[in-house]
């Protein structure tokens, strides 16, 4: 997932090329979320050495939130769509 969502967000290797601007905007948006979200959880549960505090809690929430707002307003479109089938199938590369 994490790999599919770094490359969504990077417009070099995924430029969507055709596609509303403000749609791809927002799909990369929530995907650069999508991992920034599961590296804060990766420290979360395996770094006993990091002091999280309420204002890194409430980033972490913030973020959360404005990702669901944008994919709300994407989430019928065919390139939303698309990013959920990438995100269940492995590629075959």
């Amino acid at each position: 997932m994490k790999r599919v969502s770094d490359r969504v967000s990077d417009s070099k290797r995924m430029p969507f090329a055709g596609e509303d601007a403000g749609i791809v905007s927002s799909l990369r948006f929530v995907a650069e979320i999508f991992v920034d979200l599961q590296d804060l959880r990766h420290t979360a549960d395996y770094d006993n050495g990091t002091v999280w505090t309420l204002p890194d809690a409430s980033d972490a929430v913030v973020k959360a939130t404005e990702a669901f707002v944008a994919w709300d307003r994407i989430r019928n479109t065919d390139i939303a769509q698309e990013y959920l089938v990438s995100l269940l199938i492995r590629p075959r590369d």
